[in-house]
């Protein structure tokens, strides 16, 4: 259940999550912005739209119970390990329109269309689901790395936190996150602007509680 398309000047949300957003000790975009391949010939993602995270706070608590919820689901398989838990850095904003300018920024021969869903996964109303087509040929890993490299262009922050669950953590990958070519992230929302997105977030979510908590469809 969404609440609309998703606007051009929208914020959207990338948590970073160590190790898997790390190639060793460092962070590591190309992991960063892990894109998998579709049924239907395309790559896809995951994002928070900032709709549903409507302050920094809201992101960070989701980011911490994404790191919860990865070290829960391993504990239950039996393949955790302590020196390898999940643990929660932070995270990079973008705007919508970035992704969709992927089809002008990347070679127009090799894609063909690029987008953001709001799709709720899993019962997380701010999921998103980055959709990417691309034009049939030999090009498409090549592609790939293109794709990579101009969405995290595309970034701004970093937004770097550390969960109250990881106090141990010393020293914690949080201070590794890099500056970002787009540069620090800024909230220029007015002070009036931002009690309307929390009014609005309430509403929504109110709605969801409510009438569609259990279905998830595309907005």
């Amino acid at each position: 259940m969404g609440c609309g398309r998703i606007p051009d000047g929208d914020s959207l949300f990338r948590p970073v999550i160590h190790p898997v957003s790390f190639h060793k000790k460092t962070f590591a975009f190309w992991k960063f912005i892990y894109l998998r391949p579709g049924s239907d010939d395309s790559l896809r993602g995951s994002l928070l739209w900032g709709r549903f995270v409507p302050t920094i706070k809201h992101v960070h608590k989701r980011g911490c119970e994404m790191a919860r919820q990865r070290n829960e689901k391993e504990r239950a398989q039996g393949t955790f390990k302590e020196k390898n838990r999940s643990v929660y850095c932070g995270a990079y904003e973008l705007k919508a329109d970035a992704v969709r300018a992927l089809v002008s920024a990347v070679n127009s021969d090799k894609v063909s269309s690029a987008d953001v869903i709001h799709l709720i996964e899993d019962g997380e109303i701010a999921h998103t689901e980055l959709r990417i087509f691309l034009k049939p040929g030999p090009h498409v890993e090549g592609t790939k790395t293109e794709i990579v490299a101009s969405l995290w262009n595309s970034f701004s922050g970093p937004l770097a936190h550390r969960c109250d669950c990881d106090s141990d953590i010393n020293p914690h990958p949080s201070g590794d996150l890099p500056l970002p070519p787009a540069g620090e992230y800024s909230d220029e929302r007015s002070h009036l602007y931002l009690l309307w997105c929390l009014i609005r977030f309430q509403i929504c979510y109110w709605f969801w509680r409510i009438f569609g908590q259990n279905t998830s469809e595309h907005s």
